[in-house]
């Protein structure tokens, strides 16, 4: 067959524009995430070489977690509201510049300014990457395999973040790891200006620079009083100075938000029981991980005398259960309640758990920790993962960066309130005594039972089904 002379050029296959965004979207995620884990292995070198006191060494940690916290959930609606892909390559600039930035440091003042600008980017960035996704993969079955992707990368680079910290630290320097992701984040960044497509919110009727300020104030003000709460305590009057300023904040931010013609964060989207019950039940389970990783980290080392390397190969197997229970959640929400899928997702987080807080001196590493660890991860991969799913379903396009930085936003304060409630009552006696960490991961574990009863109670059968994972995206 002959092709006429003035027929149309064929465009390039949509499948394959899809493809290459999903690749960018995860690369993104992988440079963020490494930069977040490498940390933890490579804070004894920056303190040697930057002569950081222990007290303010963890601030080179919240530094970055602070401004993170505090300005998702303005980054997810700025998506919306001045361009997904602006802000998107707005952050991903900023990320990568300021690493670059922390590499070249020779000051603990200079490296924690530069820490707070890789915060502030990442807020920008993750948010708006996820509502891109769910933008550009707007039917339902490719949906939940795209998050699959994302969710698995998310999971491998928490292991390669650890390894790569230890060898690149430990043959090369801690600056070198800093210089490396900025040139990363600069090359995925020329490329995502080409491939990455741009969509907004249209008809805005103007910025909600009050609902902005006090947003952002009280997130601000909430991250701090987790983070000054575990260092100094509850009972500290700066910690509860501060989260009085986060009630207020908060407060006045609702207040604006209900009167304004045009909020920044519409409440009626709170009336989707998907989206609300999500939210809830994220910011329960969202301190599962983290909690367990920290926990184990020490446990391990202190209780079945592991090396800080053997404990590091001991804790790999998690991230690779995480990434086969983000492969496992989409083939089972299309033929499964996803009441059900989360409901059982929450028990086996529960039932990891407990079996965790039995390993003590002389338990087996194969036997008894292994099994535990991999049932614990299983069900918060699947739990975390179909959590996404229902807080981006059933919304029109113009709400997807809210949705993704309300669900980014409550995850990361879930986790780090009850990684820092959690081990401050595992550490109440001197030290992680073996009775405080059976104490954490029995908290642990009705966090857990406290989530799924969440689900039953807010989500029924008319509120979602396994159909609407697959369809109801499609017509959102």
């Amino acid at each position: 067959m002959t092709t006429a002379p003035n027929a149309p050029v064929p465009r390039p296959d949509r499948t394959q524009r899809r493809s290459a965004v999903l690749l960018v979207m995860c690369l993104v995620q992988f440079v963020v995430l490494v930069n977040a884990m490498f940390m933890i292995v490579t804070l004894p070198a920056i303190q040697h070489d930057l002569r950081f006191e222990d007290d303010s060494l963890t601030w080179v940690v919240n530094a970055y977690t602070l401004p993170l916290g505090g300005f998702l959930l303005l980054g997810g609606r700025s998506a919306d509201l001045f361009g997904r892909k602006r802000v998107f390559v707005t952050g991903l600039a900023l990320f990568s510049a300021a690493s670059a930035l922390c590499g070249l440091s020779t000051t603990q003042t200079g490296l924690l300014a530069f820490r707070a600008l890789q915060g502030l980017g990442a807020a920008l960035l993750a948010p708006a990457a996820l509502s891109i996704l769910t933008t550009t993969f707007s039917d339902g079955p490719e949906r939940r395999k795209a998050l699959a992707v994302w969710s698995t990368v998310n999971a491998g680079s928490s292991g390669v973040g650890l390894l790569l910290g230890g060898v690149l630290t430990a043959t090369v320097s801690w600056p070198f790891i800093f210089l490396l992701n900025g040139i990363v984040g600069a090359t995925i960044l020329l490329v995502s200006s080409r491939i990455v497509p741009e969509s907004r919110v249209p008809g805005v009727g103007g910025f909600d620079l009050g609902g902005a300020v006090t947003v952002t104030a009280g997130m601000l003000a909430l991250v701090y009083t987790v983070l000054r709460g575990r260092q100094h305590g509850w009972d500290d009057p700066v910690t509860l100075g501060a989260c009085a300023a986060a009630i207020l904040s908060l407060a006045a931010f609702v207040l604006i938000q209900r009167i304004r013609r045009a909020p920044l964060v519409r409440l009626d989207v709170f009336r989707l029981r998907t989206l609300t019950a999500a939210n809830a039940t994220m910011f329960l389970v969202a301190g599962a991980p983290a909690t367990v990783f920290y926990l184990l980290t020490i446990h391990l080392q202190e209780a079945l005398d592991y090396s800080p390397l053997t404990t590091a190969f001991a804790l790999l197997p998690a991230a690779a259960t995480v990434a086969l229970g983000s492969l496992l959640a989409p083939r089972l929400l299309p033929r499964h309640d996803p009441r059900v899928v989360l409901v059982v997702a929450l028990a086996l987080v529960a039932l990891g758990v407990t079996l965790l807080a039995r390993v003590g001196p002389g338990s087996d590493y194969l036997s008894e920790v292994l099994p535990a660890l991999c049932t614990m991860f299983l069900g918060c991969s699947c739990a975390i993962l179909t959590l996404f799913m229902l807080a981006t379903t059933r919304l029109p396009e113009s709400d997807a960066g809210l949705a993704s930085g309300l669900i980014n936003t409550t995850l990361q304060v879930g986790s780090g309130l009850w990684l820092a409630v959690l081990s401050s009552l595992a550490a109440l006696r001197s030290g992680l005594t073996p009775g405080g960490y059976t104490v954490a991961l029995w908290g642990v574990a009705l966090l857990a039972a406290s989530a799924a009863l969440v689900v039953l109670v807010l989500l029924r059968r008319k509120h979602v089904s396994a159909a609407d994972l697959s369809e109801a995206d499609r017509h959102g």
